[in-house]
């Protein structure tokens, strides 16, 4: 049995324009392949070392949330959809634009496919299924409401982790942790590491033991041999760069949340002026496929580049889908050695 556990983590940068450093130390801007490589990151390094990575995933449309989601939703670059025009159909946009993968997967595979939604984004076009989660107690669809309101970590140990105990029969969970995308207007790196919320550093830090423990949780219950772990992101951020600049920041630790322009240049604070070399935070994904079920002619293997709309026919192609979309899977793009970190 193949099983999808997909979890979309918002604003983690899944790399950096490699010149730029946190001033005083050798740290980057907080970012999944910087981190990785320093070895600050181990659970993260785990799954990286043990699948299919990808090291510099791009997304190529809008870097605000609401279409960063469509993307990992939908596999193409789709226009984000606004109000009622979630749940009908009748405004003029196509099915194509309404039908989302895991609407797809669900009617496609009939009542027996389990798919879970723990997310803020379950309108029609995201990650709807015509069932969506079902409180088994009651018979009724759990509401989380909007999960901007809880942690990652309580999302995880209050609603994710205790569905799983009574229902670990899942063939396909999509997850939204919205915490990292908060930790914003702040620095990149403090030396004193006060709470996880006072910078990017320390929240990637409490993040990764949080991501250790979902591995840890899906072993512990043997789901893992058979669980492909996919973690995506919408967005990156402004630091150190043009953007920043324009509106404030005066170092490049500094994080200036993800809003237009999403293409920037990496500024030089000393002479407050343009380096012209490309920085692009915003457009600087993540994009890992992991986990047990994952077959070992892939692990410790990675490709060079890929953009947002390959993660869900990546899935697709996992679960022997046939969903159309624009990306590809980066099962079928060419993967070289993974080198020495």
């Amino acid at each position: 049995m193949k099983r999808a556990f997909y979890l979309i983590i918002d604003q983690l940068a899944g790399h950096w324009e490699e010149s730029v450093k946190i001033e005083g130390t050798n740290l980057p801007p907080v970012n999944v392949k910087g981190y990785h490589e320093m070895g600050l990151i181990p659970n993260f390094s785990f799954l990286i070392e043990n699948g299919l990575w990808v090291k510099r995933p791009w997304n190529r449309g809008g870097c605000d949330t609401r279409s960063g989601m469509r993307y990992l939703a939908t596999g193409r670059y789709a226009r984000p959809l606004y109000g009622k025009e979630y749940w009908n159909s009748k405004t003029g946009y196509t099915d194509e634009d309404l039908e989302g993968f895991f609407e797809y997967a669900k009617i496609y595979r009939g009542r027996e496919f389990r798919c879970l939604v723990f997310s803020g984004w379950f309108q029609r076009g995201y990650f709807y299924t015509p069932d969506m989660v079902v409180n088994p107690y009651s018979e009724r669809r759990i509401d989380l409401g909007n999960t901007l309101l809880w942690s990652d970590l309580r999302l995880w140990r209050n609603f994710i982790r205790p569905y799983l105990d009574d229902f670990p029969d899942f063939n396909l969970v999509h997850v939204y942790f919205p915490t990292f995308d908060f930790v914003s207007e702040c620095p990149s790196y403090l030396k004193e590491k006060l709470h996880p919320l006072s910078s990017k550093h320390a929240y990637i830090q409490f993040l990764d033991e949080l991501i250790g423990e979902i591995i840890g949780y899906l072993q512990i219950r043997k789901l893992w041999d058979e669980t492909y772990f996919i973690i995506a992101s919408d967005h990156g951020y402004h630091l150190g760069c043009s953007v920043a600049s324009q509106i404030g920041a005066k170092t490049n630790n500094w994080c200036c949340g993800h809003g237009p322009p999403f293409d920037c240049e990496v500024w030089n604070f000393q002479d407050n002026r343009s380096t012209g070399i490309y920085s692009g935070g915003p457009r600087r994904i993540t994009f890992i496929l992991s986990g047990g079920g994952l077959e070992d002619e892939y692990r410790g293997k990675f490709v060079e580049e890929a953009e947002i709309i390959d993660v869900i026919p990546t899935i697709a192609q996992i679960l022997d889908i046939p969903y159309k979309c624009e990306g590809r899977s980066i099962l079928e793009l060419k993967a070289q050695d993974q080198r020495e970190n």
